[in-house]
């Protein structure tokens, strides 16, 4: 048998303006840090084999010594990674493909790991320091350099706290205390994935949210912690969409992000109860994901407005955006994600659940109960949908969206062919309901918004026939959907 061991590390991403100034934060005081160069070449083959099962490989040259290296994914963390790991030291340039591999010889067909080649590598200076906060070992890695891939490059910055012993609760006071000094933001992007995006030759854009890959024998915590740290990931890839150019595409998968997490927050309640944190972080995400609305709330009405109100719109828009910047600087978001990372790892919901019994129940049976759960709250919130004031269906619009992102956090725990073929089914019913009830909000918070900014304007609507009909297509959206099977059931 393989014993895996596991690294467990906090990654931060930091300026490289300001890492000269990290050696002098209070924290490292008195430290001498060791000064490191290397320089790491990572393999794969031409299809990228290696990165679509989920491994790395790479060799790292330090001085004269070369440590090869495999990692596996293991729990799909943001900023706190958790991964099993296989290094031994090796005397050439080229992969050792042995037992020292871990599983690669077994996954992988001889034929395929005779095509591994380099793809790109990374030229890294590192300063180590190895403080002590109180009696826990910590090191931390500083590391400034650069990937490579034949002529294009992109610029590493990171910072890497590994508890070597003590209170893993250490490595995020430590990770607070250095953000005093110097701005620090949660890392959710490994050295490997900036390289594999200079190899793919991949444009910025906005990202979507990525599948959430589920344990179908882990338990209800460990759905939720890979379900949560999903949302954060997409939250932080397009946040420094937000930052750069602000365009709408970015704006609106950032806001999906925290908006997903709000959702799971809110799924997953019956198993965060008597957790007092939980109510806090909900409350702070609430008002980051309000932050990015005003912005978003403005993308959905300019293409709708005549030229002359539109100018008007994105002048404000560049103002709007530009309050969303400075919050999003703000020491408020970067430790508001510090401490998302910290509570996802060891806050009480997890290590000291109020319902252990709840907390160790298959996910497999709790995402049944959740889906059959909020599906019943939907068909009862949208009784007689057609009818219902503005408030009550929007009402009804917020269960189906929390529905539809409960079927697509747990899609990967149904892999059956009739799953599969209901899931599909499922999601294209939700979607059209969405759709239907997402024009008759706009008709509704457009004019809210123009109100609040001071704009008389009016937007165009449709006249009574049409919204009628609207309002019939949405009705008849949910009752198509109440009569797909549900693919939670067998």
């Amino acid at each position: 048998m393989v014993i895996e061991p596991l690294e467990v590390e906090l990654k931060l991403e930091i300026d490289p303006a300001d890492a000269e100034r990290l050696a002098d934060a209070p924290a490292l005081a008195g430290l001498a840090g060791e000064r490191q160069e290397l320089l790491s070449t990572y393999f794969d083959t031409p299809g990228e084999d290696l990165r679509r099962k989920g491994f790395g490989l790479r060799i790292r040259r330090k001085g004269k010594t070369r440590i090869q290296t495999v990692k596996a994914e293991g729990e799909a963390a943001a900023g706190l990674f958790v991964r099993p790991e296989w290094e031994c030291e090796v005397k050439g340039d080229r992969p050792v493909l042995d037992a020292s591999a871990g599983p690669l010889p077994e996954l992988f067909a001889a034929d395929v790991l005779e095509t591994l080649a380099p793809l790109f590598e990374t030229r890294v200076t590192r300063i180590v320091f190895e403080p002590e906060i109180e009696g826990s070992a910590i090191e931390l890695a500083l590391d400034i350099g650069e990937a490579i891939a034949g002529p294009r490059r992109a610029m590493l910055s990171e910072v890497e706290l590994e508890l070597k012993s003590g209170d893993p609760r250490a490595l995020f006071d430590l990770a607070r205390r250095l953000d005093e000094h110097v701005p620090l933001r949660l890392g959710v992007r490994s050295k490997s994935e900036a390289g594999y995006g200079l190899a793919d030759d991949a444009k910025p854009r906005p990202l979507k949210a990525e599948p959430v890959v589920l344990d179908r024998d882990g338990d209800a915590r460990e759905a939720f912690a890979a379900i949560a740290h999903n949302c954060i990931r997409q939250f932080r890839l397009n946040e420094s969409g937000v930052m750069e150019k602000g365009g709408a595409g970015s704006v609106h998968q950032a806001r999906v992000g925290l908006r997903r997490l709000r959702s799971a927050f809110s799924l997953f309640k019956p198993l965060l109860d008597g957790d007092d944190r939980a109510d806090l972080l909900k409350l702070e995400l609430k008002w980051l994901a309000a932050e990015l609305g005003e912005v978003r709330n403005l993308d959905v009405l300019i293409p709708r407005m005549p030229d002359h109100a539109g100018d008007q719109l994105m002048t404000t828009r560049e103002r709007v955006l530009e309050h969303v910047r400075v919050a999003l600087a703000s020491a408020r978001t970067r430790l508001l994600m510090i401490d998302l990372a910290e509570w996802l790892a060891i806050g009480a919901w997890r290590v000291d659940p109020e319902n252990p019994a709840l907390a160790a129940r298959p996910a497999p049976d709790f995402a049944a109960d959740v889906l059959e759960r909020h599906r019943r709250k939907l068909k009862k919130r949208g009784r007689h949908l057609a009818t219902l004031d503005d408030e009550h269906r929007h009402g009804a619009r917020i269960e189906g969206k929390k529905l539809r992102y409960a079927a697509d956090f747990f899609d990967s725990l149904y892999t059956g062919r009739k799953a599969r073929r209901r899931h599909k089914a499922f999601v294209s019913a939700i979607e059209d309901l969405q759709d239907a009830l997402g024009e008759l909000n706009d008709l509704v918070t457009g004019p809210q918004v123009l109100a609040a900014l001071g704009i008389e304007e009016t937007l165009p609507a449709p006249g009574k026939r049409k919204r009628r009909e609207m309002l019939e297509g949405a009705e008849d959206a949910l009752e198509t959907l109440l009569d797909v099977k549900r693919f939670w059931r067998a």
